[in-house]
């Protein structure tokens, strides 16, 4: 099983939850912060175009497919991958893991809403779980210097975030050697995958989505294909030219 799959430009880690769990516990060793980022389609959509937010996601230790679907798009056929993805596994097993570790938290999102979901999904699936600190970040970047402090003043291990891309990835880039945590990670398909699929009009909305999504997956795959048969065509050609 490939452990790299790649798609609409972004490369990702084909990995079982507990492949993943063994690297964020080698993590929690490091000194310092490492990334971890959950991807969604309407990510990968809304980026496509966006060569730099996708240079700042290949800086990320780990780039997890965040939703079945993209799997499906990469041709993944592996039912453990599929069904994990399905069931935001590695999520669960993290929350188990900092709850029964007794590591300290801290929830970050863009808006207050976002907040709550967060808030309302850890204490469904990692109740005891030790909230070190909470925040509300813009993305003007006008409390970024205190969402810092923030955490670096609570001791918290794990930064669990929903912040947006590619904000999320800016800041990263912009305050990792600032940050004093442990393990970060943007979570943010996860609501929607542990914490319910919303009502009609969302489903509607995801539906469409996905009928887009795998579409522009299979416009870029194709494009690749004839790419990369022009090219192996040119080579062939110079070959014939110089008698190789």
């Amino acid at each position: 099983m490939t452990e790299k799959i790649n798609v609409l430009g972004i490369e990702m880690d084909c990995l079982t939850a507990k492949e993943v769990m063994l690297r964020v516990m080698q993590f929690m060793e490091d000194d310092l912060v490492d990334t971890i980022e959950l991807m969604s389609m309407d990510t990968l959509m809304s980026g496509r175009d966006d060569e730099e937010w996708k240079k700042l996601a290949g800086e990320l230790e780990i780039v997890l497919p965040g939703e079945a679907d993209i799997l499906k798009a990469a041709e993944i056929t592996d039912r453990v991958r599929l069904k994990e993805a399905e069931n935001g596994t590695f999520f669960r097993l993290l929350m188990k893991y900092l709850q029964k570790n007794r590591k300290r938290v801290f929830l970050l999102s863009g808006t207050g809403g976002d907040l709550a979901a967060l808030e309302s999904v850890v204490r469904k699936y990692g109740r005891g779980i030790r909230v070190a600190g909470s925040g509300v970040l813009e993305q003007d970047g006008s409390g970024e210097e205190k969402v810092i402090n923030d955490i670096n003043g609570t001791e918290s291990d794990c930064v669990l975030s929903v912040l947006q891309s590619p904000y999320q990835e800016q800041f990263i880039d912009r305050s990792r050697t600032l940050l004093c945590t442990k393990v970060w990670l943007g979570c943010g398909p996860a609501l929607e995958t542990v914490g319910g699929s919303g009502g009609t009009l969302q489903k509607l909305r995801k539906f469409f989505q996905k009928r887009m999504f795998f579409r522009q997956a299979e416009r870029e795959k194709n494009q690749t294909e004839i790419h990369g048969g022009a090219d192996t065509q040119s080579f062939c050609e110079q070959c014939t030219e110089f008698k190789i």
